[in-house]
């Protein structure tokens, strides 16, 4: 699960948008809660006092946590975010249940979200329907006679989110964040990014076996003969590995300047010659004219060369893959979806047991209808007064963001001006939508999990593309309201906070500010750092792709940035396998700027209230119950499949790093420990940009 994002909307990372609706659910929807474990933003009880804070601060303030939370053999990683995150999913799954009873008074959505869950709940039902529901899309792909009836068969499978050859959805312009524009990206990996096909690391080798033999085995399981199931599985890496060569890498996707490649969907279409782009268009419904944006020109010369090249029989191959791949979830027979978690799950992330079928399906209904379920739990789990206490802590941030950019030493006033009226205009979203999204034309049936599921991604599909040509929508949201999460979106210069967010073990009404800011406060800063980040930092104020800075300030920075990347490029986070500076480089600017930020603004605080920073509470004085409550957000126990797996594929640094190695840059963490320039907790040459 990620922890704290930014959104730059034309990656293809967030495709986010939703509609409004009227209230969702009849006074009767209101399950009792289940009763929640002990989550406290400060605990005593998780600090290990046999480790010197000095030497590893994240031990000291979490091993506690360690040994009473062994990792869950469902899990492939644990920590305080994934504890709460059950305690929400108890949450939803008390309000489906209670959803899923056929009661004639039962509102649309507690019927759509009632009857998905109830029918994703049915395996007896899912087995016994077998691969009756997605045989008329593998005859569709088995039907494919000429190159020329491509276009319109992947429309079809890119409208039921078949994740085959390429991205297309709607996004906003770079170069105008106001409007919304077609865009072509790549894609067509099963895979989780482009150097799986390629490290020459002997792990990385046996994985791309491992994947093959996935391949084979879900093959086999939809009725392929041996033989030709292994034809087919390698025909499947043969594909992919071509159409990774010609995609961008994940470090290379951060950079927007990579991604800006405009032109109109004529001009593309010339450009394909063995793909009619204008066929495609017209089979998703989507305009035929208007601007667009090409994100990877290199990538889509290649795919054009592969239709033109490629025999039918092995692009139905591939295309087989990925249909049955897209839906071998809760949707289809046990087998297939064992076999699908065994590879993605176990394999790559060591995961040992698949999580019970109430877990997948109450996520799964969150997926599929967030604002639906989420209405009811906003209701339920997040009054008014919280939410407005989360507002005041985050123009507190704001506001000490600003005396921060008035004190830097190597920014120009110039930038310092530009730099305070993006600080200014930045949108606080918090807990919910202010207007919730429109189901009313979704269908859901009770007992067609995979028909269900069909339509949920038909009716995202045609609403995403029904955004083109159309003004920003600024109020949407892209998390549903009981996620354990947070993001901020580059184009839109907006933070977003979920309601699930604001509880113990990140915030409490009950706990002192000290607390609250170091752990609540750094999320809040982290969010509006991302808007200065490396990537962040290159859109205005309005969001649009704009040189803002002067040269010699984007110098500085860069110079600044380059610290941070050394000092994660540094850390081995499994035998073998280091951090990627580059990629983690706006997570770590995100969380020494956060923590930085909540910092300054306690401190505020603290003096508006004449706070005695010498007094003890629970044994530690306020500057130290910051940092601790900092470090224990992040106790997490992670198998090591995972961190080899995050290294390489995720921009967040491990947990343990995020506490010590941003702490170690900070001196006024070692002064409040009495560290020593010595100590490990200290560094010799601490990076700082915010």
């Amino acid at each position: 699960m990620s922890r704290f994002a930014v959104v730059l909307s034309p990656s293809g990372l967030a495709l986010i948008a939703f509609l409004a609706a009227a209230p969702l659910f009849s006074q009767n929807a209101t399950p009792s809660a289940p009763s929640a474990p002990e989550l406290r933003v400060f605990d005593t009880s998780l600090i290990d006092k046999n480790v010197d804070p000095c030497e590893n601060f994240y031990r000291y303030s979490c091993n506690g946590w360690f040994k009473r939370n062994p990792l869950p053999p469902d899990q492939t990683s644990y920590g305080r975010f994934t504890e709460l995150y059950e305690l929400n999913r108890l949450h939803l799954k008390q309000i489906l249940e209670e959803s899923s009873k056929p009661d004639p008074n039962r509102t649309p959505n507690e019927q759509k979200i009632g009857d998905e869950y109830a029918s994703c709940m049915d395996t007896a039902n899912v087995d016994k329907l077998g691969l009756t529901p997605i045989k008329p899309e593998l005859d569709r792909i088995a039907a494919l006679r000429s190159p020329g009836e491509l276009p319109v068969l992947l429309a079809h499978l890119h409208t039921i989110d078949v994740n085959a050859f390429f991205n297309f959805g709607a996004d906003q312009d770079f170069a105008d964040a106001n409007q919304v524009i077609s865009y072509y990206g790549g894609g067509g990996l099963g895979l989780p990014e482009r150097d799986y096909y390629f490290r020459t690391d002997a792990k990385s080798v046996e994985q791309r076996k491992q994947y093959v033999d996935h391949v084979h085995k879900m093959f086999l399981l939809a009725g392929e003969p041996e033989a030709q199931a292994s034809k087919d599985a390698d025909t499947v890496m043969a594909i992919e590995t071509r159409l990774a060569k010609a995609s961008l890498t994940i470090t290379e996707m951060r950079d927007p300047q990579n991604l800006n490649h405009p032109t109109d969907v004529p001009a593309m279409a010339k450009m394909l010659t063995h793909f009619s782009l204008m066929d495609y268009v017209e089979a998703t419904h989507a305009p035929a004219t208007g601007k667009a944006n090409d994100m990877e020109p290199k990538f889509f010369a290649e795919f054009n060369a592969l239709v033109g090249d490629t025999p039918l029989d092995q692009i139905r191959t591939y295309l087989r893959w990925h249909l049955l791949h897209a839906f071998a979830g809760t949707s289809m027979p046990e087998a297939f979806e064992q076999e699908s978690w065994n590879f993605y799950a176990h394999t790559l992330n060591g995961a040992e047991k698949q999580q019970e079928r109430w877990k997948r399906c109450t996520s799964r209904v969150d997926r599929e209808m967030g604002e639906a379920l989420g209405q009811v739990y906003v209701a339920k789990y997040f009054p008014p007064a919280e939410k407005q206490q989360a507002l005041e802590m985050t123009l507190a941030i704001e506001q000490a963001m600003g005396k921060d950019i008035d004190a830097l030493d190597w920014m120009s006033p110039a930038t310092k001006i530009q730099a305070k009226e993006k600080l200014k205009t930045v949108m606080n979203k918090i807990g919910y939508p202010d207007k919730w999204r429109d189901y009313s034309k979704l269908v859901i049936v009770r007992g067609d999990p995979l028909g269900n599921q069909e339509r949920v991604r038909v009716f995202d599909f045609n609403r995403d593309l029904a955004k083109i040509g159309k003004p920003v929508d600024k109020n949407e949201w892209g998390m549903s309201p009981p996620t354990v999460n947070a993001y901020y979106n580059s184009q839109q210069n907006n933070v977003n906070f979920p309601a699930g967010y604001f509880q113990p073990p990140f915030f409490s009404d009950k706990e002192d500010d000290a607390a609250n800011y170091g752990d609540m406060g750094s999320t809040i800063g982290h969010e509006l750092t991302h808007g200065f980040d490396d990537e962040g930092r290159q859109f205005d104020k309005d969001g649009n792709l704009k040189e803002w800075w002067t040269k010699d300030d984007e110098t500085k920075f860069k110079e600044k940035a380059q610290c941070m990347v050394d000092q994660y490029d540094a850390i081995e986070a499994v035998p073998g396998v280091h951090l990627n500076g580059k990629l983690t480089l706006g997570e770590n600017l995100a969380d020494l700027g956060g923590l930085w930020l909540a910092w300054i603004a306690w401190q505020d605080k603290a003096e508006v209230a004449h706070l005695d920073m010498s007094a003890k509470t629970d044994g530690y004085t306020p500057d130290q119950r910051f940092w601790i409550a900092y470090a224990q957000q992040w106790c997490t126990q992670t198998r090591p499949e995972q961190l080899r797996s995050q290294a390489q594929t995720d921009p967040h640094a491990p947990d343990e790093y995020r506490t010590n190695s941003v702490l170690q840059d900070l001196p006024e963490f070692a002064k409040s420990f009495s560290c020593k320039p010595s100590d490990k907790m200290v560094s010799a040459k601490p990076c700082r940009i915010w």
